[in-house]
């Protein structure tokens, strides 16, 4: 029986209670507090948690579905409090170091507001370093803001140990007194109202990774900070149309994703020749500002370009893209072979390339005729670095096929070429097509003896990537 009862031993209870309680600190709350029913061992472990995740699930809330949705909702609200309003009253460590707060919202209550007053109240504090609010839209309600309390909006704009700050959905803080975060690196504000963006950037002078989105902007111009490694910005496209001036100057800066979908009065980059990576989608009829912005990425590794800026860019008469040297990694959301072969002129080190053709801007020509004429000349790329091509949403157009064609008979290093048929799913007779697409796709002569064709199609090939194509 000894043997018996040794052999079952209960290894992680023997853990010693730090290593135990940063393990629980991994785990949501509730399910870090529920660990005290194993044994007497883990009773009273999780109140020295310093990391508390509280997580209102969608799933608490739709329980019980013949009930009233308001009164539902109500009475999940309530149950979430009462267990946070627990947790925070029974923890023996006073001092917080991460605090997570995620939860559906709606001001029909002062009760909710002073709710999440309270509770930010109690994460403030020396040792809080990582701050992560989110607020979202209750189902079937009206959405409301939640504007914290002069003293929430002062404790957390002037935490010197905080690290990392994330306010995400119905959150207001432009009355914002001052800022002094010292030690911030990280920053994420997905929010509908936009910020004092200038008061909180002076007050940050060490931040290097920011994540901006919004709906709404009240400010002029957006001038980012220069200690930036990484910089999102994410404008939604059913904001106002009041154009801003935005200055970018980040010598350090590494990544770049930048989605603005309102006009700009004035665009100044500076200092972005260490970005790695971009991600970018522009509506801006002043190509000028779109040129500005790609010569100044022209060291860049990977680039993305999305259906907005590049509809743009073909608008224009004639747009001559600056030269890419460094650039290793191309997509782009349209099928456009001119657009595509001038621009693989300017890619001499190209090694991957992905399209995808969602229809949006390349318009496909009718009947049989192809619009295209292959060029002369081959681009460098296909003729010594490229090896691998991804299409997405291939169609089956003349033009497709023709540019497929070229590409297969110049790019003499290719060694995949991926085409996905997924956008044949709701055409009629696509069994036959998809047939006839991978049949005209195997006659294709190859420059490459290393060259393979791969079909995606999740209608015949669910359970894997797809299918290899042979000569």
């Amino acid at each position: 029986m000894e043997r018996i009862q040794k052999g079952k031993m209960d290894r992680i209870s023997a853990l010693p209670d730090s290593l135990i309680g940063h393990i629980l600190s991994f785990l949501p709350t509730k399910t870090a507090v529920s660990t005290s029913l194993l044994s007497r061992r883990w009773r009273y472990l999780w109140q020295h948690l310093q990391d508390f995740n509280f997580q209102l699930d969608q799933e608490d809330e739709d329980e019980d579905v013949d009930e009233d949705e308001d009164e539902q909702y109500d009475l999940s609200f309530m149950h979430f409090s009462a267990f946070v309003n627990g947790v925070l009253a029974q923890r023996r460590n006073r001092d917080i170091r991460k605090f997570r707060l995620s939860s559906s919202y709606t001001g029909e209550a002062t009760f909710h507001e002073r709710s999440f007053n309270y509770w930010s109240l109690a994460a403030i504090g020396p040792q809080l370093q990582d701050l992560n609010l989110s607020l979202y839209e209750p189902y079937s309600k009206d959405h409301f803001l939640w504007f914290p309390s002069s003293s929430v909006l002062r404790g957390i704009f002037s935490c010197t140990s905080l690290i990392s700050l994330t306010l995400d959905g119905l959150i207001c803080v432009n009355k914002i007194s001052s800022v002094h975060l010292p030690a911030l690196r990280t920053m994420r504000l997905s929010i509908y109202r936009v910020v004092p963006l200038d008061k909180i950037f002076s007050g940050c002078p060490i931040l290097e990774d920011l994540y901006l989105q919004y709906k709404e902007i009240n400010a002029p111009k957006i001038i980012f900070p220069n200690s930036l490694k990484r910089l999102e910005v994410h404008n939604c496209k059913s904001s106002t149309s009041r154009e801003v001036e935005v200055e970018i100057d980040a010598p350090a800066l590494e990544y770049l994703t930048f989605f603005l979908y309102i006009g700009l009065s004035q665009l100044t980059v500076n200092n972005l020749h260490n970005v790695k990576v971009a991600d970018l989608d522009l509506r801006e009829d002043d190509l000028d500002y779109i040129h500005m912005l790609l010569n100044a990425l022209n060291r860049i590794k990977k680039l993305h370009l999305r259906s907005s800026i590049i509809e743009c860019i073909l608008g224009a008469p004639a747009f001559d893209f600056p030269e890419f040297s460094c650039l290793l990694h191309l997509e782009l959301e349209c099928f456009n072979p001119t657009l595509i072969i001038n621009l693989l002129y300017k890619c001499p080190m190209l090694q991957v390339f992905k399209i995808c053709n969602d229809g949006q801007i390349w318009i496909e020509p009718t009947g049989n005729s192809s619009s295209w004429t292959p060029p002369t000349c081959v681009p460098d790329c296909l003729a010594s670095q490229l090896t691998k091509i991804e299409f997405k949403g291939y169609k089956g157009s003349k033009d497709e096929l023709g540019f497929i064609a070229y590409i297969l008979k110049s790019g003499i290093v290719l060694q995949t070429v991926t085409v996905n048929l997924d956008s044949l799913k709701n055409e009629k007779d696509k069994s036959k097509k998809k047939y006839n697409i991978t049949k005209e796709l195997c006659a294709i002569p190859r420059g490459s003896n290393m060259c393979r064709i791969e079909i995606k199609d999740s209608d015949i090939f669910p359970s894997d990537a797809g299918r290899e194509v042979h000569r």
